[in-house]
């Protein structure tokens, strides 16, 4: 049985007081339907363990393919909701093709959608979810990329001012989280005022080298600079999931799938 671990990464911020309780979270992404256990149960008990405020998708949770099934991941989905915590969940490459290409894909995001949003699931696409933990505001920004960023053998210059037509200016004072699913441009998220992006995508690299890291993206790109883990530039942050599951060429080597634990803690 594949091995699933659990990585937390612990980062620091001045907008929550010291002596209030850290903010717990807890990053999924890359799933692609995949299953873990019956009714998913392996990755709700990891979830359960973990305790987490907030249960964050960083995209790609399905497979954008034509009559692709999706069965499994909207039992994640059931499963998370009788837990009555929180859940976000943003679109990756393969969401947003479902969407943004109905002549192809037909209702199936539509449909996907739907379900989430009536089971209490947010899905904020270029939109910002709002909300409190203790005196701390915490925005939530789902970024859609367009598609041309994800296209195979092709890496395309970002300055980001695509993110700032989408989401325009964070809010002073706020604590800010991006899900941009593509880790690549971490510098601009950063500039842009993201405090800490969540990101999926490049699956860890696929086959991981020991002493240098991943080995390729899905765009045929060799060793992917931000392949897995926590990043951090002047005081900005970027956790990297290596994803949950596979499709087309489902390789992981010296690669395991990970739940990603985020706490918060303040220094405010």
């Amino acid at each position: 049985m594949t091995e699933l671990e659990t990585r937390t990464f612990e980062i620091r911020t001045e907008k929550l007081k010291k002596e209030e309780r850290p903010l717990r979270l807890l990053m999924l992404a890359d799933l692609h339907n995949g299953q873990w256990g019956s009714g998913q149960s392996r990755l709700l008990e990891a979830a359960d363990a973990f305790s987490a405020d907030m249960i964050l998708c960083a995209g790609d949770m399905v497979l954008g393919q034509e009559r692709a099934g999706m069965n499994h991941t909207l039992e994640l989905f059931e499963g998370l909701a009788k837990r009555r915590i929180p859940v976000i969940a943003a679109n990756g490459n393969h969401e947003s093709r479902m969407r943004q290409m109905p002549e192809r894909y037909g209702t199936q995001y539509g449909q996907y959608a739907a379900r989430l949003k009536a089971l209490g699931v947010q899905i904020p696409v270029n939109e910002t979810y709002r909300t409190c933990y203790g005196s701390m505001q915490v925005h939530i920004h789902g970024y859609e990329m367009p598609l041309a960023y994800y296209k195979k053998f092709c890496f395309r210059p970002y300055d980001g001012a695509d993110l700032s037509e989408k989401l325009g200016v964070p809010e002073a004072g706020a604590y800010h989280i991006l899900m941009a699913h593509n880790p690549v441009y971490f510098k601009q998220y950063a500039k842009w005022g993201a405090d800490l992006t969540l990101a999926g995508h490049l699956h860890g690299g696929l086959i991981r080298i020991p002493g240098i890291g991943g080995l390729v993206t899905p765009q045929a790109k060799l060793f992917p600079r931000y392949d897995r883990g926590l990043f951090e530039r002047k005081g900005k942050y970027l956790a990297v999931s290596p994803g949950l599951g596979g499709h087309t060429v489902p390789v992981r080597i010296w690669n395991p799938p990970w739940l990603v634990g985020i706490v918060i803690k303040g220094t405010g």
